[in-house]
């Protein structure tokens, strides 16, 4: 028996028998707050290695177990690498990365999770194996089921298997951190610049002074920067960078220190909405004075993320009430500001979020999908 057949059998005696199956890989984002009905888990955390690699394609196929640090050091030998650097540790599996849509700093320059999909294997709620994508670059397909997926959770189906787009490695990887210590006026100058120049960074996150402590950047709010490619391009950026901001050079692992930022948080919340209204209102942002609450703003992509622990729950809400990205008004096309609860205590879900799928289309496609229910129900609510 396959380890897809495995998977198969599994759901099809939760199937016969109404056993609800929470789905999970290494189970890094149990955590993650949102109670899920489930009687019995289905782990892929051990179903893990290389299906094919085609590095003058720069295509990967890898079973869903495998770890982000397994995908690192596969392909690190042929000189490439995935661009995927979701929050959280490289223990977790490339499955849930997909499954949860989870993203890092690194979006800014290389896309979502769906974007370096080209194709995956999945389990359907019936305990059917349906393939969706390809495992070529050029691949035209009429629906995406590829994308359907990302970000489902596992409600419509268990990800068996994915094909990856992998990148060259770059030459030269390096990062720099630039203090905010000025004023709101000259934070909010220097945002502008830098927005308006030819910059084309790997990763770029504004911290505020809780953020920076926490990676040893000093008390006052930050740029945290990441350039790479060859050295000439990379040059060219950092000279630029340095005509209109003092930079200090950082070691690498910062960017994994601020990845694992939310380890052990009660709460974390991301604000979306249109990366310009960050330029007005970023610098008021980070000089929000709540010693429990670190913010990170990228906004090149115009996401915020809210972290607190300890107890700063109070500290968050006073953050978010007073804290701008909420209030942005619609742009007149009905462009908006969207919030995302990553992870909150359990009783608080059914109170803020109780459901993100009541829509007749979610209800239509989890009913073709996952029509017993068995997948991982509740956790993206009723």
């Amino acid at each position: 028996m396959t380890r897809t057949e495995a998977v198969v059998t599994t759901v099809r005696e939760g199937v016969a028998g109404r056993t609800p199956l929470r789905i999970a890989g290494r189970g890094n984002w149990l955590s993650a707050g949102r109670p899920v009905s489930a009687a019995k888990t289905l782990s892929l955390g051990d179903d893990s290695g290389v299906v094919s690699y085609v590095p003058g394609d720069l295509t990967l196929t890898v079973r869903a177990g495998s770890t982000l640090a397994e995908i690192e050091r596969v392909t690190r030998e042929h000189d490439q690498w995935l661009p995927l650097d979701p929050f959280g540790s490289d223990d977790g599996t490339i499955g849930a990365t997909i499954a949860t849509a989870s993203a890092g700093p690194l979006a800014t320059n290389f896309g979502l999770p769906r974007d370096l999909l080209l194709g995956l294997e999945f389990v359907n709620g019936l305990g059917e194996v349906v393939r969706g994508g390809g495992r070529v670059v050029k691949n035209v397909a009429g629906f995406d089921l590829s994308r359907l997926l990302t970000g489902s959770w596992g409600t419509l189906g268990v990800i068996t298997e994915v094909t990856l787009r992998l990148y060259a490695r770059p030459k030269v990887d390096r990062s720099f951190a630039v203090s905010l210590e000025g004023s709101e006026k000259s934070t909010t100058a220097l945002l502008r610049t830098v927005a308006a120049s030819q910059l084309a960074p790997f990763a770029l996150e504004l911290l505020n002074g809780a953020a920076a402590r926490s990676l040893g950047l000093g008390d006052s709010a930050a740029l945290l920067i990441r350039l790479g490619g060859n050295a000439p391009i990379v040059e060219v950026q950092l000279k630029a960078l340095s005509q209109v901001a003092r930079t200090e050079e950082v070691e690498q692992s910062t960017w994994t220190e601020f990845r694992e930022i939310d380890r052990g948080a009660e709460s974390v919340i991301r604000i979306s909405t249109l990366p310009t209204r960050f330029l007005g209102t970023a610098a008021s942002i980070l000089a929000d004075t709540q010693p429990r609450v670190v913010i990170s703003i990228n906004p090149r992509r115009g996401v915020m993320r809210l972290v607190t622990s300890g107890g700063g729950e109070q500290e968050l809400m006073t953050t978010v009430d007073a804290g701008i990205p909420v209030s942005f008004p619609t742009d007149g096309q009905g462009a908006g500001t969207s919030v995302i609860f990553e992870k909150l205590p359990p009783e608080v879900w059914p109170v803020v979020s109780p459901s993100v799928v009541s829509d007749p289309l979610s209800r239509g496609i989890k009913n073709a999908y996952d029509p017993h229910n068995i997948l991982n129900p509740g956790i993206l609510g009723d």
